[in-house]
This record gives structure tokens, C-alpha cells and sequence, in this order.
């Protein structure tokens, strides 16, 4: 069905001035990436979504009715309990600039806020991919599934002259395209031997997750004289916040698209480009049924003071932010050493449990650290709720890989090395509503993790 809707979308992007590639004869010319077996894909040279994005943004901010606020920041969801339903009403927001509170009621409200790849050291994702949509959701009682299917792209470049453990690599890696190897570029190791035929008959064109688990080069190089050094970095989050085919969450008023949402399309592993066709359908599937919802919903936007107003820390005083900020910069360096070297590309149980203990002594490190100098529950500083929302993300990839006793997709585990047909079913993280919540955590990760 998406196939059948991504030609409507493109022309529709086309006609708000969109422009892709063409061959000679005037056709859109095609592409072909990783576990492609066809050129299928619509492309702007190598900047495809910086392409819609700019054309997008230029028809938004052409239309009067639509009001652009940047600059501000996603702090939480505005939420209210009837029974066992929840209603979102909108979200708290901080001006980075003026770093007032910023509250934005409405009956409607939709994620696009992307994935988490800032839980890894290294990533291809945008400094803004901190997993706050996720976060934000999980915490408005949203369900959530298939955490564990991180994506890793094998090809990022390595910084040149310094070893290329991702540890120590930036944090915001360069992508080298996957259409290097869709056009025959060819992966070699440290010896300048080719090693992919060795795993996979389909070789530099094996899917992401072959690809990267057989790439180990150990030091960069002038790419200018020598080939590409290379490393793995996180890359997609083909799990998030459970939709259906419209966008709908559980959460009453509240739609994901893109890399926010779990719709399903991805499965365990997703496809090159597909992200970007999953964006534009799902998005476009989401605008009648949230009119629907807004003609019709009753909520009452008049009593915004239902909800008490996050406070801004710069009450705590320059000297002090400045060493929390120190300090929460070092303990995000910490997450994210933790997550690469006990829930990276190869997992083991033993890692898992290991990883799960650290994160949790890191995060009460890291409150109490807060709590010492002053700091309040209901404080909000940009750092801070960027913290906030790597560990709630981090731990619902941990707890979410540990459920899935077999390797799948994305997922490959030394305990479990082989597929299992009957449990080739999500891993859903249902809200705290649904569960007894005074359990241990153990208790609470086998009962709230359903196969």
C-alpha cells in the first residue's frame, strides 16, 4: 500500500517545488542502495532529504496558516487521565533564546521529532536526535515497541590520524552515502583485503546490519590520498512510539510519523530510503483522522493551569549551572561509552545485564549530582532534559533488547544466534498505567516487556 502512495507523495512534492535528479530523456532517474535488487529509489544527487526538508519548510513558511516557532525546545507533553484513557492537550516548550516556558495548547498534537541516535558515541543523526519524542511519549503513558532494532550505518567517516573506536570518534559522524556501494564502491579492511564476500553473497550491497558487523578498521587516513576510512555509527531507530496506518497512538490526540513512530513498516531491519517514504505517507495519512479529531474532541483548552509550569534553573546562578552543565556533559559521554560497548552491534545477555546495572547507578549519579546543588523536580534547563530523555531512551532499548531471546533483524545476540519463527513478534513497553508499578525492576521488566 505505502508503494502504491510514495509516487502520489513525490509528485506532490514536485509540485510544491521539489527537485529530483533526471535522466537525459526526462525521467526521474533512480538509485539503487543496500539490499536494493533494483534501482527504485528518487533522488537529489546525495541530498534527498535535505531536499524535501527544504522545500517543506519554503511551502510553510509561504502559508499563512502555518506558524513556524523555532528555537524552542520540547520539554513534555500536556496530559490528563479519564480512567484508563489519556488525552494530550498539547506541550510545554523552552525558548533557547529567552529560556522562558513556552506552553502550546491544543487538541491535536504530532511527533516528527526523529530518533535517538545521541544514546550512541557516534551517530549520522542531527545534534537534535536526543530521543525526546520517544521520551516525551513513554512518559504521556504512550506504548512503545521494538527498541532493539538499532540501526547502525558501516559506513561514517572515521576521523582522520585518531583511532576510529566510536568511543573516542565525534560524536556527529559524516555519512559517506550508501550509493557509494550501490554505484560499485567496494569495502576493504586495514590490509586492504575484501572481506564482505567472506559473509554475505550480495557483499557491499548486504543489508546495513551484515555490513556493519563485519566492518574493523583501526585508524583514519587522508581520504584525499588513501581510501575512505570508515566506522560504524547509530543510524535509525526503526522502533518508537507505536502508530497505526494513520498515525494514531494510544494517547487520545496524540500522531507520530517518521523515525518517532513505530508503524510497522520497517520491521526488523529497515531498508535504505524507505525511511523518507515512510515520513511522507504516514504524515500525509495522519492530516484527515487529527481534523477529524479536532472538529470533534471536547477538551478544554481554557484551564491551562491544571498543569503546574516548569521552572527555569537560571535561578540557581551561572557557577552553579556551569558545572551542571560540565557535569551532565561528562555523564552523557559516560551513556553513551556504556551503550556502545554493552548494547552495540553484538550483544550478548551477560552485556545486557551489565549495561542495565551501569545506566542505573549513572542515573542516580547523575540526579543526585543535580539534587546537591540545588536543583528542583519541576527544573528545566536544555541540557538537563536532554539527559532526561537519553537515559529513558537508553533504558528502553536495554530492557526492550533483553526481552527478544533470538536475533532478528537489527538484533544479534551471541545467547540466541538463530531466528525463531514463533517469537518474531514486537517487544511492546506498555504505559506504568497498565502495571503495578511498586514491582522490582526485574519484576516490572518481565511484566511490562509482553512478546
Amino acid at each position: 500500500v505505502v508503494c502504491t502512495e510514495g509516487p502520489e507523495r513525490i509528485r506532490e512534492l514536485i509540485a510544491i517545488g521539489a527537485s529530483f535528479d533526471h535522466n537525459g530523456d526526462g525521467n526521474l532517474h533512480l538509485a539503487r542502495e543496500g539490499g536494493h535488487s533494483h534501482r527504485r529509489i528518487v533522488h537529489a544527487a546525495d541530498m534527498t532529504g535535505r531536499e524535501i526538508e527544504r522545500a517543506l519548510l519554503e511551502a510553510a513558511v509561504r502559508d499563512p496558516n502555518i506558524f513556524l516557532f523555532q528555537h524552542h525546545f520540547a520539554i513534555d507533553l500536556l496530559t490528563s487521565q479519564d480512567g484508563s484513557n489519556t488525552a494530550c492537550h498539547g506541550a510545554d516548550t523552552l525558548n533557547t533564546e529567552t529560556l522562558e516556558v513556552v506552553r502550546f495548547l491544543s487538541k491535536v498534537t504530532l511527533l516528527a521529532s526523529g530518533g535517538a541516535g545521541h544514546i550512541y558515541p557516534t551517530t549520522t543523526n542531527p545534534l537534535v536526535a536526543t530521543g525526546y519524542g520517544v521520551a516525551m511519549a513513554h512518559r504521556a503513558q504512550a506504548i512503545i515497541t521494538n527498541m532493539e532494532f538499532v540501526q547502525f550505518h558501516p559506513t561514517a567517516l572515521a576521523d582522520e590520524g585518531l583511532p576510529v573506536s566510536p568511543v573516542k570518534a565525534r560524536e556527529n559522524a559524516f555519512l559517506i552515502t550508501e550509493a557509494v556501494r550501490g554505484d560499485g564502491g567496494i569495502l576493504y579492511n586495514s590490509d586492504m583485503e575484501r572481506f564482505m564476500p567472506l559473509y554475505d553473497e550480495r557483499m557491499e550491497l548486504a543489508p546495513r546490519d551484515v555490513v556493519a558487523r563485519t566492518e574493523c578498521l583501526k585508524f583514519g587516513l587522508d581520504i584525499t590520498r588513501h581510501p575512505i576510512p570508515v566506522v560504524p555509527a547509530a543510524h535509525y531507530m526503526c522502533g518508537g512510539v507505536r502508530a497505526g496506518l494513520q498515525g494514531k497512538t494510544n494517547v487520545t490526540g496524540l500522531y507520530v510519523a517518521g523515525e518517532v513512530a513505530c508503524t510497522g513498516l520497517h520491521g526488523a531491519n529497515r531498508l535504505a530510503s524507505n525511511s523518507l517514504l515512510e515520513a511522507l505517507v504516514f504524515a500525509r495519512r495522519a492530516v484527515q483522522p487529527a481534523i477529524d479529531h479536532m472538529c470533534n474532541s471536547k477538551l478544554n483548552l481554557n484551564a491551562s493551569d491544571r498543569w503546574e509550569k516548569p521552572m527555569v534553573a537560571t535561578s540557581l546562578g551561572d557557577d552553579v549551572l556551569g558545572k551542571l552543565i560540565t557535569k551532565t556533559k561528562e555523564i552523557r559521554k559516560e551513556l553513551q561509552a556504556i551503550m556502545w560497548t554493552y548494547v552495540g552491534i553484538v550483544r550478548s545477555t551477560a552485556r545486557l545485564t551489565t549495561a542495565e546495572q551501569k545506566i542505573a547507578r549513572l542515573e542516580v549519579k547523575w540526579e543526585e549530582y543535580l539534587f546537591q546543588y540545588g536543583w528542583k523536580p519541576t527544573m528545566v534547563g536544555l541540557e538537563a532534559c536532554e539527559m532526561r530523555n537519553l537515559f529513558c531512551c537508553a533504558n528502553l532499548v536495554v530492557s526492550s533488547v533483553l526481552s527478544r531471546t533470538e536475533s532478528l533483524g537489527l538484533h544479534y545476540t551471541t545467547n540466541f544466534p538463530h531466528l525463531v519463527e514463533s517469537k518474531r513478534l514486537p517487544t511492546i513497553i506498555w504505559p506504568s498505567s497498565h502495571i503495578n508499578t511498586t514491582w522490582s525492576s526485574r519484576q516490572l521488566h518481565q511484566q511490562s516487556i509482553c512478546l
